[in-house]
């Protein structure tokens, strides 16, 4: 059974041993998780593997011998259901001592799990019931594990769905030796289309990426990683949890709403669990910085935390800037940001900076960059300067190589497409009889960016481009510059190109939200942003729209949902013709 405590972040003393935490030395030799697991078992049965925030007042503390012990026991619940070896499970369960026991109890039956967004708080969850209905027919899932309430409106949608509560008890079964080649879990890709796809990960892949990140960061069992990130995003799930299991390490997690209510809790887990390692995406940590009153962080010490990654979405130096002038009372320095590039199709991570290099950012031409593809390196003071972070070099044992439209290498600082190879890239796309983005061995990301002298910068997605009078405009600079406008929303900015027939080109149209309600406020905010937009970028903008709070969706991974983006420019396009009439 787990141990649980009753207890509240941010106390000055914790009613938990924590010298138990002391991670176990592995030999990076096992080659499933399953194995992992079973050796942290055998070495030192009662530390603590992970502990769970799972509400204000209860941690769950989770031993490396009662992990097995309770995922094994699940394993016979589920094999007493009909399972069947290679069978998809999928598990709605929010970050929980549950969830993973039911992680592990896959594993260890080889069922493949699949964890996906739990249910919503609120009452209506039909819609969320109708998206993961589409996926478990997609991946043909054989059972669906969720909290008991949401059990009727899954099977109303047409999903098996059962909570681990109900699954009677059964004798707990022997597994089955589970090779390297055997899948680890199916992970959906973050879903800025409309419709998403998903990759297996098998075992070799799986440890390949966490091994790697690990060595070029430097990870060892003694670190502690710290994690709000949902478990079914990949960097929750890879990058952090799987990275610091497989390395040794003792992982916290919490979930993610807990984090969105008060994100002070974050800071206070690594304060109070002495966390060394964690990551968020950029707007994690402008919205912290911006919104921690001193009084909830008074005692806070974060002097431990040597690894804070920044990735997931375009990396701003304002914010790095911020969130160390903001955390720096409270032991916090700028050497402790780490950069970092990853994608599903890879696993997780690609590149990473290493612990001998500070995030730095290379100061290049807007206008080159725009007008020619070129990265031209420019003094920081110019009124031209585009501050591109450097995400390092690509783990030990890949390659990355930047190619132009016909897949001939480009020189250092011509941007491209980013190609990846190694033995993190998946092949394939599930169900995908062909790959689509593989060819000889090598990843077509999607992704733009450029090299110099091994470092890898990224600049913005293919498909993100606004094309317009034959210059390639990236979103995300106009994103930047429009977010610094008085009353917009950090992080709340959207900028895409739609076909303008009649013209030829794109219109662009920025979209951003602001609390603002006044007439002649928000008139005033939309053009500020023009006027910022030509004297920052010399770009004339043809819509700008404002949106209330919380308008804008965005992945798991902090990136938006641009086809919804889209939508929603359509229609205010739609509507603002109609009121022309």
């Amino acid at each position: 059974m787990y141990k649980t405590h009753s207890c509240s972040l941010g106390q000055q003393s914790l009613a938990i041993d924590l010298s138990n935490m002391a991670g176990v030395p592995l030999s990076g030799e096992e080659r499933s998780v399953v194995e992992v697991l079973r050796i942290r078992a055998l070495a030192a049965p009662d530390k603590t593997a992970f502990f769970v925030v799972e509400s204000n007042t209860t941690i769950a503390e989770i031993s490396n011998r009662a992990l097995l012990e309770e995922a094994t026991a699940l394993a016979g619940r589920l094999a007493a259901q009909g399972l069947r070896r290679g069978d998809f499970v999928l598990l709605a369960i929010e970050t929980s001592a549950a969830l993973l026991t039911a992680l592990f109890g896959c594993l260890i039956g080889s069922f493949v799990p699949c964890v996906v967004e739990a249910p919503p708080a609120s009452a209506d969850a039909t819609d969320w019931a109708e998206r993961l209905a589409q996926r478990a027919r997609y991946a043909n899932a054989k059972l669906v594990l969720v909290r008991e309430d949401c059990c009727d409106v899954l099977t109303a949608a047409g999903c098996p769905a059962i909570s681990i509560e109900a699954l009677p008890e059964a004798r707990a079964v022997a597994s089955g030796e589970i090779s390297e080649t055997d899948p680890a879990f199916l992970q959906f890709t973050s879903g800025t289309t409309s419709q998403p796809k998903a990759l297996l990960v098998d075992q070799r892949t799986l440890l390949s990426n966490v091994r790697g990140l690990a060595q070029a960061r430097q990870w060892t069992h003694e670190d502690v990683i710290v994690s709000w990130l949902p478990l079914y995003h990949d960097m929750g799930l890879v990058g952090l949890t799987m990275t610091g299991f497989a390395t040794g390490m003792t992982v916290v997690l919490m979930p993610s709403n807990l984090f969105t209510m008060n994100p002070v809790r974050w800071l206070w887990a690594i304060h109070t669990f002495g966390g060394t390692v964690s990551s968020a995406p950029n707007f994690a940590y402008q919205f912290v910085a911006s919104h921690a009153p001193e009084h909830r962080t008074r005692g806070l010490d974060l002097s431990r935390w040597r690894c804070a990654i920044n990735a997931a979405e375009f990396i701003q130096k304002r914010t790095i800037d911020l969130f160390t002038t903001r955390f720096e009372p409270h032991g916090f320095k700028r050497e402790f940001f780490v950069s970092a590039y990853g994608l599903a199709e890879c696993t997780v991570a690609a590149s990473t900076t290493r612990p001998s290099d500070m995030l730095e950012f290379d100061m290049i031409s807007r206008r080159r960059l725009i007008t020619e593809g070129v990265a031209s390196a420019v003094d920081a003071s110019d009124a031209d300067a585009l501050p591109i972070a450097c995400v390092g070099p690509v783990l030990p044992g890949h390659d990355a190589r930047i190619v132009d439209n016909d897949g001939k290498t480009l020189p250092d600082r011509i941007q491209g497409q980013i190609l990846l190879w190694g033995p993190s890239v998946v092949g394939r796309y599930y169900k995908e009889a062909t790959p689509s983005n593989v060819h000889d061995g090598w990843l077509e990301t999607g992704d733009l960016g450029y090299i110099d002298e091994g470092q890898l910068y990224i600049t913005g997605r293919i498909k993100d481009l606004i094309i317009r009078a034959g210059a390639n405009i990236s979103p995300y600079e106009i994103e930047q510059v429009v977010g610094e406008v008085q009353g917009v929303r950090s992080g709340a900015v959207g900028a895409i190109g739609l076909p303008d027939p009649s013209k030829g080109t794109e219109n662009l149209i920025v979209v951003f939200e602001t609390t603002q309600k006044t007439s002649d406020v928000v008139e005033a905010m939309r053009q500020a942003i023009r006027e910022r937009l030509t004297q920052r970028l010399s770009i004339a903008v043809d819509h700008v729209f404002e949106v209330a709070p919380h308008t804008l969706q965005k992945t798991t991974s902090g990136k938006l949902q641009r086809v919804k983006l889209v939508q929603l420019a359509q229609e205010r396009l739609k509507g603002s013709r109609t009121s022309a009439k």
